[in-house]
């Protein structure tokens, strides 16, 4: 399990990067953390810390805080739709289809979701709440999809084409 002084060392090391790294560094880290939750080497307090550290600064509910959850909803959105390319020119047909079908519901199923947090959290901030609700979706998926791509998801859709 990862101390806080690892976690404190890794984001001292990643503020050194230029932005444009730091996104791409921060995204691979909180894959990493989220891909760990699955054997029991992180938790989701560890991971939650590394998904928001971008905007830990600004007030929760803030425009600077709203802006910088809406820049890192549109990076992750953007890494999952990159992912899903990937994934789908490697599944055979069968599992592309499934993909898709599953990926239809899922969008849905997060903006409901995503929704109803932001009611919530409404007395705190409900765009806030959305959006980091939004993002830990997409994270969510993307660490999935990885998974997929490295041949560890038991997932039904997972077929990958034979090489």
């Amino acid at each position: 399990m990862l101390s806080a002084r690892v976690i404190a060392v890794c984001l001292l090391s990643v503020a050194a990067l230029p932005a444009a790294a730091q996104e791409s560094s921060v995204q691979t880290r909180v894959l990493a953390c989220l891909s760990g939750m699955e054997q029991g080497q992180t938790s989701w307090p560890e991971c939650r810390r590394l998904l928001f550290y971008p905007c830990e600064t600004f007030p929760v509910g803030g425009e600077d805080h709203l802006t910088c959850l809406a820049e890192q909803k549109a990076d992750w959105r953007a890494h999952l739709d990159a992912t899903t390319l990937t994934l789908n020119e490697r599944l055979t047909a069968e599992g592309s289809g499934q993909l898709t079908d599953l990926l239809g519901q899922w969008f849905g199923y997060v903006g409901n979701k995503c929704n109803a947090v932001a009611a919530e959290k409404a007395d705190i901030s409900a765009d806030a709440a959305r959006l980091g609700c939004e993002i830990s979706e997409f994270a969510g998926l993307s660490t999935e999809f990885d998974s997929c791509l490295q041949g560890n998801s038991t997932s039904p859709y997972c077929i990958v084409q034979e090489k």
